[in-house]
């Protein structure tokens, strides 16, 4: 049994020989290795020069599975810097225009340096650990290309390079943990087809940095505090830097003061899923953003949850998000004309629905022995007042009797559309709400007659007759009532002792449409006093309770 580091050795006395059988001195495995012809900057790993006779590893050439980065010297006992033998494995990778590395389950690897990653270059990382240099100042990962000078091929990165020069493509991250650094990952152009999966950053000022990065999925990912000294800057984890595009963020936690910074401008992302708990900022959009998608954010513990206000033009859809102990869980665009433009300049459209809020709650705050020393109050106040914020916004309804919460701020209501601000003043939100009595919200469409012009037209009900065995349920809209150019949708649910049921249908004019035809319970309208009025009738139970929603919706 001869190992690589006797027979490669400039002393050995080994002779020489076409094919010989060696143990890597790293993995202890089994290589093959074979003469070939003189090559220039043999790498010393898969090609190397024994006194002027040069050997190829085969088993390394001729492989198709993912080599382990302890051929190239790696060790992984997270004492031994291990950024110089990493590289290595990359820029042989790199030189045959592909490959995968896969690194040890129960290793971590030292990287005082940085590490770099090409195209086509998959680092499986099976739960290794990479744990930066002793202060935690360095970046772990960049991206970076190759190139030649003075007839030395090696890996540059390409952090400085221009806009769309060296882009990465198919190249992906998984599994892997990062711990104690400056930046965990910064890619420049990491493009089609690359991804970062299934990865932790534990006490990294930044987790994630990306700049100019197009189609790139990042999935089960997770930013916990960086724990050393006070005087460690805040930064946000994830770092979106500069034009980014068409990204899918899924399920991705950051428990931090800070959580996700878009600033430079996106267009078609995606954010799935996503948690920020325990700090100042969840989201900070800054410049254009264009199809931004947040679907289920989860924010727990922090003040601002999603921010607008430096976005000058934006389209945003945010739903079925659930928000608790948060102060604010939006917050609208702001007021960024520059000289020569409006104070209207630009616009923020879009969509609010299904969310839940929870307001008015508090958090202790304790100190180094556990003792409350103070509390954080989280209002769930809703800043939506400013002139450019068009985005539709479906919001819930409180109890009581109906209106907004007193601490939400609203719009101006000269300016209130179907697709537009929520006014202050006697106002109920448009969306369904189920209780015993109140209101049932209308849906707006449209102009819906003289005198309501700047609110949204509600709905009130009650009770038609006392008798158990044959009672009614009138409900009143703000609808103005046209005999012959009145178009409305009903979609309403009534709950009794024994009986749940909806009815529905269309309302043209003074005629209806009912679509719960054949029940024993009639529907019919009238117009009382110029307005809509909707009667359902032939109740037939042992006691004059009932619990109703749904909604009146005038289309024109």
């Amino acid at each position: 049994m001869i190992f690589t580091n006797e027979f490669f050795s400039s002393t050995s006395t080994i002779a020489d020989t076409a094919k010989i059988e060696l143990v890597d001195e790293f993995t202890y495995e089994t290589h093959i290795y074979e003469q070939i012809a003189p090559v220039s900057n043999p790498d010393g790993i898969v090609r190397r020069n024994r006194n002027g006779v040069y050997y190829l590893n085969k088993t390394v050439s001729e492989s198709s599975e993912p080599l382990d980065v302890g051929i190239f010297g790696a060790k992984g006992n997270g004492s031994t810097d291990d950024t110089e033998s990493i590289n290595k494995a990359v820029l042989y990778l790199s030189k045959i225009g592909r490959g995968s590395l896969k690194f040890s389950s129960n290793k971590n690897y030292l990287i005082n340096g940085t590490i770099y990653i090409t195209s086509n270059i998959n680092f499986y990382c099976n739960g290794a650990t990479f744990v930066g240099n002793s202060n935690g100042s360095n970046t772990i990962i960049e991206t970076a290309y190759l190139t030649t000078e003075n007839n030395v091929t090696f890996l540059k990165s390409n952090l400085l390079e221009d806009y769309q020069s060296h882009v990465i493509v198919s190249s992906q991250i998984r599994d892997a943990n990062f711990v104690r650094c400056g930046t965990g990952i910064h890619f420049v152009n990491f493009c089609t087809g690359c991804s970062l999966e299934n990865i932790t950053f534990s006490d990294c000022v930044c987790s994630i940095k990306f700049d100019h990065c197009f189609y790139t999925t990042l999935k089960n990912i997770i930013s916990t505090p960086v724990f050393r000294e006070s005087t460690t800057p805040h930064e946000y984890s994830y770092q979106f830097l500069g034009q980014n595009n068409a990204l899918l963020l899924e399920r991705m936690t950051a428990t931090r003061e800070l959580g996700f910074l878009f600033e430079g401008g996106t267009t078609a992302t995606s954010i799935i899923s996503s948690t920020t708990e325990g700090g100042q900022t969840g989201f900070k959009f800054k410049d254009e953003c264009l199809g931004v998608v947040i679907k289920g954010p989860y924010a727990e513990g922090i003040f601002n949850a999603i921010d607008l206000s430096e976005v000058p033009v934006g389209t945003f859809e945010i739903t079925g998000g659930y928000f608790t102990y948060v102060d604010k869980p939006l917050i609208g665009p702001g007021n960024l004309a520059g000289p020569n433009e409006s104070a209207n300049y630009g616009q923020v459209t879009g969509e609010w629905n299904n969310n839940t809020v929870i307001p008015d709650r508090q958090l202790p705050i304790y100190d180094n022995h556990n003792n409350v020393i103070g509390y954080n109050n989280y209002r769930g106040l809703m800043d939506i007042s400013q002139p450019r914020n068009y985005i539709n916004y479906s919001l819930p309804i409180i109890e009581g009797d109906g209106s907004l919460p007193s601490n939400w701020i609203v719009g101006d209501h000269n300016i209130i559309s179907s697709y537009g601000q929520i006014k202050a003043t006697d106002i109920k939100a448009i969306g369904n709400v189920k209780r015993q009595f109140g209101v049932i919200p209308v849906t707006r469409s449209g102009d819906v007659g003289d005198g309501k012009a700047g609110f949204i037209p509600d709905c009130t009900h009650e009770l038609i007759g006392s008798n158990p065995s044959d009672f009614g349920i009138k409900i009143k809209t703000k609808i103005k009532f046209q005999e012959y150019m009145m178009f409305a949708k009903y979609n309403i649910y009534v709950a009794t002792y024994s009986l749940g049921r909806w009815f529905y249908g269309d309302i043209f004019g003074k005629n209806l449409s009912a679509k719960d035809v054949g029940n024993s319970q009639v529907t019919s309208i009238e117009n009382e006093n110029g307005f809509l009025v909707i009667k359902i009738t032939g109740f037939n139970e042992p006691n004059l309770n009932y619990i109703i929603q749904g909604n009146v919706q005038l289309i024109v």
